[in-house]
């Protein structure tokens, strides 16, 4: 377990396979080498204040223009956008979970 200092804010896309909740949270720690060779970013979520274990392949990084990463519309289902917050389906999941 690695913990995180200063915290990182991360989105939670999710996608194929995820049955969590998506949004916008802080990353505290991180489990490196988890049983299938993913990372998995321990996440408090900002909507709901519940804590997720969500891997690698599910979290993105906020648009940040300092560091040139722009806001750019990511492809999971529902069309939604993620540029800085995340915006999920009404549900509040994935549609292709």
């Amino acid at each position: 377990m690695l913990q995180l200092d200063p915290p990182l804010i991360r989105i939670v896309i999710g996608g194929p396979g995820w049955s969590g909740p998506t949004g916008k949270g802080v990353a505290n720690l991180l489990e490196p080498g988890h049983r299938d060779e993913d990372i998995l970013w321990i996440i408090d979520l900002d909507e709901n204040g519940q804590t997720w274990c969500v891997p690698n392949r599910y979290v993105r990084a906020p648009s940040n223009i300092t560091w040139g990463r722009k806001a750019e519309t990511c492809q999971h289902g529902s069309g939604a956008r993620v540029n800085g917050d995340a915006i999920s389906p009404r549900n509040g999941r994935s549609e292709l979970s």
